[in-house]
């Protein structure tokens, strides 16, 4: 079993799930139960769907260039949500969708319609797609670059059935989930996995073998551990 895809994918998916549970739990609490949970059952499946068929397809193109391509796409996908994770820590902020989830997401609910509110359907579905899709992203990007693919879709079911869980039963604790750490770790695995198969695709044969990622990891952790303590120095007091 991939051990670092496996938690890469759960990691990943966990962070975007999380999200979606947030802004269906914010609809769902302004009155519009019924609307949040079609939305994203409808953006969740529509998603799932064109991933399987797009994932199918993708698997034609040689691997090498695959590697190199999902490389970038990783490094880029975790970069971002690594610098993100890096100046909120600094800066003592929590994630949007923790504080205040609709307006972060630029959610604005219908309020004037009774009964089934359309409007405000869409909005979940189209939040739900929009985590979905990176989801969808990350985890046919694992499975193509390491042939994992049970391991990549496990972790990404697991991360769901998990967030569900979490829902359920710690509702009332959700503002307390360490997003900002979840997002950091998984950003940090993203741009090792990102590295580590940019240099498969150009056939660069790494000494260390699968332990390189391992070692990636370490390196992009304590650099962005150094950042973090290095901006906090520059805060003013």
């Amino acid at each position: 079993m991939n051990i670092g895809v496996f938690v890469s994918a759960l990691g990943s998916a966990s962070v975007e799930f999380i999200e979606t549970a947030a802004i269906a739990y914010a609809i769902a609490r302004s009155g519009y139960p019924r609307e949040a949970s079609l939305g994203v059952i409808v953006g969740l499946s529509v998603v799932s769907l064109a991933a399987i068929i797009l994932g199918t397809q993708l698997q034609a193109i040689p691997l090498e260039l695959l590697q190199i391509f999902i490389g970038l796409l990783l490094l880029w996908f975790g970069f971002g949500w690594v610098k993100k994770s890096v100046w909120r820590q600094v800066e003592g902020k929590r994630a949007g969708w923790v504080s205040d989830p609709l307006t972060s997401e630029g959610i604005f609910l219908e309020t004037e319609t009774t009964g089934f509110n359309f409007l405000n359907f869409i909005l979940m579905t189209k939040s739900a797609a929009l985590e979905a899709l990176e989801v969808a992203i990350i985890v046919t990007t694992l499975g193509l670059a390491s042939s994992a693919w049970n391991e990549s879709l496990l972790g990404a079911i697991l991360a769901f059935f998990l967030t569900i869980a979490v829902v359920t039963l710690l509702h009332g604790q959700l503002l307390q989930v360490p997003e900002i750490l979840i997002k950091l770790s998984a950003g940090i695995m993203l741009m090792a996995f990102g590295t580590f198969w940019i240099g498969e695709g150009l056939n660069f044969k790494w000494f260390f073998g699968e332990i390189t990622l391992l070692i990636l990891i370490t390196f992009y952790g304590t650099i962005s551990f150094l950042v973090i303590r290095w901006l906090q120095t520059k805060q003013p007091a």
